[in-house]
C-alpha cells in the first residue's frame, strides 16, 4: 500500500530551446501490503555455546554424545564427566542416557533426527537411571560418574541429555571449543596416570517455547526458537527504470526476550510465491540485509536495515518479488524474541529514494 509520494525535481529556466527536466530524488513510502509471522523448531548445533535452562517463555535442554568403546569398561577405577559452563550461573541439572539416537544437525525439540520424530517431544531418555546430578558454578565442572552406569552408556544409550533443575540459563562450551569441548575422562586400574580424555562426538541444545502465541498474526523475529515475520510490499509504483539511491526497512520493535544487549537481525529474500501454510519457506542463502540491533538504555531505538541492492533487483526483476523474511541472523544465537507492531507509526515501513535517468537533449 503506497503512503504517500513527494516529488522532488528540479528545472532549469526554460528557453526558447524548451530544455528538458534535470534528473531529480523521488522518494517513496511503503506499507506492507500483506504480512505473515512463522515459528519453527530451530536446529542449534552449531551453537558455540549450549544452553541450559529454563523460564516462563522458553526451556533448553543439552545433548551430548561420546564415542565410546568396548574398551572403556576395562579395568574402569574411576570415571568423570568434565563441563566447561561459559558464565557464572548457577544451574542445577541432572543428566539421563538418552535412548534413541539423534543427529546434532538435525535434532531439535520434535525431532532426533532428519526422519526420526522424539517418542515424547523434548527427547527420550531412560529417566530410572541418573548419571549425574550437579550444579554448574565454576569455569569447569568435574563431576564424578558411577563406573557400574559404563555397560549402558557404551552399550545401550545414544549420549546423554542434560535437564535444568533451576530457572535462569547457564552456557556450556560446546564441541566448536575444541579447549573447552564436553569430555569423558576415564581412570583405569591403581594407576592414577593411566588415564583416557575422550571428547564429544557431537552435542546441542534443544529448545521449546513456552506461553508464546505463534499465530500467523503475531509478527515476532527470535533466536533459539526461530520466529519469522514475512512482509511484501508493492513496488509497482517504481519505474523499472530508476536507480535506487536507498532503500530502509524501518520498525520499533517491542523486545519480549533478550539476554544481550546486541540483536542481530537479516533479510532473506523468498524465491518463491508465499504460502502460510508451510513453515519453512525457500529463501536465499545470502542475507540481503543485515542489522547488529543495539540496545543501550531503557528506551528501544528504530530498528533500520538497509535494503537497496534488493530493492534494486526486485525494481529490474518485479516477476521476482515474493516479499521478504526478517529472521535472526543466526537463528542458533543467543535466545532474543522481539514483536513488530502490525500497525501504528512503529510498524514495518519501507522508505525508498530513486533517481530516474536524466532526459532532454543535453543528456
Amino acid at each position: 500500500m503506497l503512503l504517500f509520494l513527494v516529488i522532488g525535481c528540479n528545472t532549469l529556466p526554460v528557453g526558447e530551446d524548451g530544455l528538458g527536466r534535470v534528473p531529480g530524488a523521488d522518494s517513496l513510502t511503503f506499507i506492507p501490503d500483506s504480512s505473515a509471522g512463522l515459528a519453527r523448531y530451530a536446529v542449534l548445533g552449531a551453537a558455540d555455546t549450549m544452553l541450559l535452562g529454563r523460564d516462563d517463555g522458553y526451556v533448553s535442554r543439552v545433548l551430548i554424545n561420546f564415542e565410546l568403546p568396548d574398551s572403556a569398561l576395562d579395568s574402569i577405577t574411576r570415571v568423570q564427566l568434565i563441563l566447561y559452563p561459559t558464565d557464572s550461573t548457577r544451574m542445577e541439572f541432572v543428566c539421563y542416557p538418552c535412548t534413541v539416537g539423534w543427529d546434532a544437525g538435525a535434532a531439535t525439540w520434535r525431532v532426533a533426527d532428519s526422519s526420526t520424530h522424539w517418542l515424547n517431544p523434548g527427547g527420550d531418555f531412560d529417566s530410572t537411571t541418573t548419571v549425574c546430578r550437579d550444579t554448574l558454578l565454576n569455569d569447569s565442572l568435574v563431576i564424578e560418574i558411577d563406573p557400574g552406569l559404563m555397560p549402558e552408556l557404551v552399550r545401550e544409550s545414544f549420549g546423554m541429555i542434560l535437564l535444568p533443575l533451576d530457572s535462569g540459563f547457564a552456557g556450556i562450551s560446546s564441541g566448536f571449543s575444541l579447549a573447552n569441548s564436553p569430555r569423558i575422562r576415564i581412570y583405569r586400574g591403581e594407576d592414577e596416570e593411566n588415564i583416557s580424555t575422550i571428547n564429544a562426538i557431537e552435542d546441542t541444545h534443544i529448545v521449546d517455547t513456552l506461553g508464546v502465541n505463534a499465530g500467523p498474526g503475531e509478527q515476532r523475529v527470535g533466536s533459539g526458537f526461530a520466529f519469522r515475520t514475512w512482509l511484501y510490499f508493492n513496488l509497482d509504483s517504481i519505474p523499472s527504470e530508476a536507480t535506487i539511491a536507498r532503500a530502509e526497512l524501518r520498525f520499533i520493535p517491542v523486545i519480549e526476550h533478550r539476554r544481550d544487549d546486541t540483536l542481530r537481525l537479516g533479510i532473506r529474500r523468498l524465491l518463491e510465491p508465499f504460502d502460510r501454510y508451510r513453515r519453512n519457506p525457500v529463501f536465499a542463502d545470502a542475507p540481503s540485509g543485515r542489522l547488529e540491533y543495539i540496545i543501550a538504555s531503557e528506551s528501544v531505538p528504530t530498528a533500520t536495515i538497509d535494503i537497496d541492492l534488493l530493492i534494486q533487483y526486485w525494481t529490474a526483476h518485479p516477476d521476482s518479488n515474493f516479499g521478504l523474511l526478517i529472521v535472526a541472523e543466526p537463528e542458533w544465537a543467543d535466545f532474543f524474541r522481539m514483536r513488530l507492531p502490525g500497525s501504528g507509526a512503529n510498524a514495518p515501513q519501507l522508505n525508498v529514494l530513486y533517481a530516474l535517468p536524466p532526459t532532454g537533449r543535453f543528456w
